[in-house]
């Protein structure tokens, strides 16, 4: 009998550590990229680096799905965001809703990647969480999650401005 393939978690503690690991999943990635944040973050997703690659990602491949569920777009809007003028310009890759009615409370961050690839935190207001580059069962999970909200999220009439 085979031995069962060891999962490799990550645990994640601060904001270096959580940039790095996001970089690192969005260059390994290939089709599918799903995050969950507040207002994507700045320190981890409006970096030079991590928006490069998330533009590869689309331009690799005309499968790319690319999708965004930020609970607080107002900071965004008005302070500017790099993933935010990147969707403007790949609309047809990137998609960003808030969460709706049903998710308002959702305080969760998450990055999900091409379904096996994840960084999960419990609280989107900590750095602290668990990550893995390789466990199609957990990111699989987290996945139903996020299809969940977003087929219940709404597009923010502020992003929708934006893109005029």
């Amino acid at each position: 009998m085979a031995d069962p393939v060891e999962i490799t978690e990550i645990e994640v503690e601060t904001s270096d550590d959580l940039r790095q690991i996001a970089l690192e999943m969005a260059l390994n990635c290939r089709r599918t990229l799903d995050i969950v944040s507040r207002q994507l973050d700045p320190a981890i997703y409006d970096q030079v680096p991590f928006v490069e690659a998330v533009k590869q990602i689309a331009l690799n491949n005309r499968l790319a799905r690319i999708r965004f569920l930020v609970s607080d777009v107002g900071p965004l809007v008005s302070r500017g965001h790099r993933l935010i003028e990147l969707s403007s310009r790949l609309s047809s890759f990137i998609s960003i809703r808030k969460p709706g009615r049903d998710h308002r409370n959702f305080n969760e961050a998450m990055l999900l990647a091409d379904n096996t690839a994840y960084i999960h935190r419990r609280f989107a207001d900590r750095y602290e969480g668990i990550a893995s580059h390789d466990d199609k069962r957990r990111a699989s999970s987290l996945t139903d999650q996020f299809e969940e909200i977003w087929g219940r999220a709404e597009i923010d009439p502020n992003l929708r401005r934006l893109h005029l």
